[in-house]
C-alpha cells in the first residue's frame, strides 16, 4: 500500500456524521471533529499505516478479536479486574518485561498497545467504533494540545509474547497461552495488581436503568422499620449489594437463603413427627416407635441443600409473586432466560413458571449455578464447570437478580414485631 491508498482509506473510514475531512495536503489529511476541534492525519502516521499493510498477512485475529498473533509474535488486550487498585500509569511509558529481551530467546512485555497492534486493529469493527467514539467524546469538550487522529486512538494496555518460534499461527497461540497466564499471575503475586486477558472490545452502551421487579421509593421520606430485623442475614444482603462482582453478589445472596436451611428442614422434621405422636392411635409399641425411626432415617437421608432450599422458598417466597418476578425479568431481559430450556454450566435447567412448579425449578437452578460457582473440583470436565470467563461472568450476573429477590423477601419475612 502506497500513501495514496492510505489516505484513501482514510477519508473512507473517518466519513462519520460528527467528522468532516476540510483539507487535504499531498501527505496529510485534516478533519473537523464536532464544531471546533481539528484532527489531522499526518504523513508519518499514513506512512506508518500504509508499511504496516505490507505485513498485514502474517497476523491472524485470534484466538480472539481484540488479539493479533502470528508464528512469532502475540499480543493481546488485557484490562484491570479492578481499576481502583492498580497503579494504571505504571505500565505506560516503559514496559514491564518478563525474561530477558537481549537473549533471543521468549520474552514478555506488559504496557501499552504497540503501534503495529493499533494499526493492525484501527478499522477493525470494534476497535474502530470504539475509537471513532473517544474522537467524537473528545471533539465535543475544550481543546486538547493532541492534533493528530494517532494521538486519540484508542491505546489499551496489552501482553506482548516475542519470539514465540511456532510452526503456525494455531500452534503459536496454545505454546504462548499458559506463558501469559503465568506472566499475568507474577505481576499479581509480585505487585499486587489484578489484570486479565480480554476477549472483546470495550464498547460505549447507554446505560441501561438496572432490573427493577417493585416499585421503590424515591423520594426522601422513608419509612422507620415496621419489624425487627434479623441481623445476621442483612449482612450477607449488605455484602452483596456492596460489590459489583457478581459471583461475589450471587453467593452473598444465596447465603441469606442458606442460612434457614438446617432449620426450616427440621421444623419440617418436626411437624411430621407431631403428626404422628399427636395422633389418638399413638402407643410406644415397637410398630408405631419404627413409623418415628423411619421419619427420622429418611429426613437425614433425603435433606439434601437443594430439598432444603426449596423448603426454604416455599415457607418464605409467594409463589404467585415468584411467577410475576420470572415473567416481568424475562420481558426484561427480551428472552426468555429462565422459561426456556438451556444448557448453563454444563446442566440443563427449564424453569417452568406455574403453580406447583415454579418454587421446585427455581430451587434447582440456584442451586446448580451456586455449586458450579463454590466447586472446582479436577473430577470434573471443565466445560462442566464455572471458570471466569467474560462470557460466564455474564452469565453469573444474568443470575443475580432472581436470588438477590429470593433473598430480600426472606428477609423481609423474618422479621417480627418490636416489644
Amino acid at each position: 500500500m502506497n500513501i495514496e491508498e492510505a489516505k484513501a482509506l482514510f477519508k473512507e473510514k473517518y466519513s462519520v456524521p460528527w467528522i468532516e475531512l476540510v483539507d487535504e495536503h499531498q501527505e496529510e489529511l485534516f478533519f473537523k471533529i464536532g464544531s471546533d476541534q481539528m484532527r489531522r492525519a499526518s504523513a508519518d502516521e499514513l506512512r506508518a499505516y500504509a508499511m504496516f499493510e505490507e505485513r498485514r498477512s502474517e497476523f491472524s485475529a485470534s484466538p480472539v478479536e481484540c488479539c493479533m498473533c502470528s508464528k512469532e509474535y502475540r499480543e493481546q488486550m488485557i484490562s484491570l479486574a479492578n481499576q481502583f487498585k492498580a497503579p494504571y500509569h505504571e505500565f505506560r511509558g516503559t514496559p514491564m518485561t518478563f525474561g530477558d529481551p537481549a537473549s533471543g530467546a521468549l520474552y514478555v512485555e506488559v504496557g501499552e498497545a504497540s503501534d503495529d497492534f493499533k494499526n493492525y486493529f484501527r478499522f477493525a469493527d470494534g476497535f474502530h467504533e470504539y475509537s471513532s467514539n473517544r474522537i467524537r467524546r473528545r471533539g465535543s469538550g475544550r481543546p486538547t494540545s493532541s492534533d493528530t487522529l494517532w494521538d486519540s486512538l484508542f491505546s489499551p494496555l496489552t501482553v506482548r509474547i516475542y519470539n514465540i518460534r511456532a510452526s503456525d499461527i494455531q500452534q503459536a497461540i496454545k505454546k504462548s497461552q499458559s506463558i501469559i497466564e503465568g506472566c499475568l499471575f507474577n505481576l499479581t503475586y509480585l505487585k499486587g495488581v489484578v489484570y486479565s486477558l480480554d476477549e472483546q472490545w470495550p464498547r460505549f452502551q447507554p446505560r441501561q436503568r438496572p432490573f427493577q421487579f417493585e416499585e421503590r421509593k424515591a423520594d426522601r421520606d422513608l419509612p422507620l422499620p415496621k419489624g425487627r430485623l434479623n441481623t445476621d442475614i442483612i449482612r450477607f444482603y449488605q455484602r452483596g449489594m456492596s460489590t459489583d462482582d457478581p459471583v461475589n453478589q450471587f453467593l452473598s445472596f444465596y447465603q441469606v437463603l442458606e442460612y434457614f436451611f438446617v432449620s426450616i428442614s427440621d421444623e419440617e422434621l418436626y411437624r411430621k413427627l407431631a403428626a404422628i405422636v399427636n395422633d389418638p392411635a399413638f402407643s410406644a409399641k415397637p410398630k408405631q416407635l419404627d413409623r418415628i425411626i423411619q421419619e427420622t432415617t429418611s429426613h437425614k437421608r433425603e435433606s439434601d441443600e437443594t430439598e432444603m432450599l426449596r423448603l426454604v422458598l416455599s415457607r418464605y417466597v409467594d409463589e404467585s409473586e415468584l411467577i410475576r418476578f420470572i415473567e416481568a425479568y424475562e420481558e426484561y431481559l427480551g428472552e426468555k432466560w429462565y422459561s426456556k430450556k438451556r444448557r448453563l454450566f454444563g446442566d440443563e435447567n427449564e424453569v417452568r413458571a406455574v403453580p406447583g412448579h415454579i418454587v421446585g425449578n427455581v430451587a434447582k437452578r440456584v442451586k446448580m449455578v451456586r455449586n458450579a460457582l463454590v466447586h472446582s473440583s479436577d473430577r470434573y470436565n471443565r466445560q462442566e464447570t464455572f471458570i471466569p470467563t467474560p462470557n460466564s461472568e455474564a452469565s453469573v450476573k444474568k443470575e443475580v437478580p432472581l436470588v438477590k429477590y429470593l433473598a430480600e423477601k426472606v428477609i423481609i419475612a423474618n422479621s417480627y414485631e418490636r416489644p
